[in-house]
């Protein structure tokens, strides 16, 4: 079992649910191949081999060196059952992401910046709490609906592997609250799937986080949005253009 694998068998049973919003987007390129694209241009790309980026191959960012070669896989019954309850709740994808840890975050922007040229997409930072920390997201914003794929970096002099760090994320957007998803993901994942939330003050949950596999030490992160998350409002307001 591979990290494209375990990605692949993931976005099939998502497929199958049969979202307008995200089938509009999400494609089986072939049998062992996912495509996201934005009229017609490649975003990104999962295949048995290799994660893509704007046709940037970004396998070797998200596989540490010093892997941990303890693997941690979901059960692929689970993960289709558990779309197949999301059903109608499910709204659309919101995002694709990788994390990983880079030396210089700078640095690492002039190299995103350069896979950009040329093409409809534009590089967007959200606010984070930490200096050390960036959450960067390409995209095409002229219909707020579409789908973003996400970039965390973090910034260290040696390569990390952490509980977080690389991860490759898949984000949905749905119409559920965190009590219902987290119900949701008891029933068929495990109690304590969601382990993190974004919690905002006087507010309320907008996001919870749970951990679907653990590949020689690239985790594989689903994301889902609740009823109180407002995308529309994220795209417009929130992602500022770098």
């Amino acid at each position: 079992m591979t990290i494209f694998d375990e990605i692949n068998k993931i976005l099939s049973a998502l497929k199958k649910v049969g979202n307008e919003e995200t089938d509009k987007f999400l494609s089986l390129k072939d049998s062992n191949s996912f495509v996201l694209q934005i009229n017609g241009e490649q975003l990104a790309e999962i295949n048995e081999k290799s994660i893509l980026m704007v046709g940037n191959d970004v396998t070797t960012s998200i596989f540490p060196a010093n892997s941990t070669n303890v693997s941690d896989t979901i059960d692929v019954d689970n993960i289709k059952n558990f779309f197949d309850a999301l059903d109608d709740s499910l709204v659309r994808l919101n995002h694709l992401g990788i994390s990983y840890s880079c030396v210089s975050i700078k640095d690492e922007l002039v190299k995103i910046k350069k896979i950009l040229l040329g093409t409809s997409f534009k590089l967007y930072e959200e606010t984070s709490d930490s200096p050390h920390q960036k959450w960067f997201f390409i995209g095409n914003l002229e219909r707020w609906e579409n789908p973003l794929f996400e970039i965390v970096l973090t910034q260290s002099k040696t390569t990390l592997c952490s509980e977080w760090i690389p991860h490759f994320q898949i984000d949905l957007d749905t119409k559920l609250s965190i009590e219902e998803l987290e119900s949701l993901t008891r029933n068929h994942f495990r109690k304590g799937f969601i382990d993190w939330k974004l919690d905002l003050p006087n507010y309320g949950v907008v996001l919870g986080m749970g951990k679907l596999s653990d590949i020689n030490g690239t985790k594989i992160y689903l994301g889902l949005g609740t009823d109180k998350r407002n995308t529309k409002l994220h795209r417009e307001e929130i992602l500022r253009e770098v």
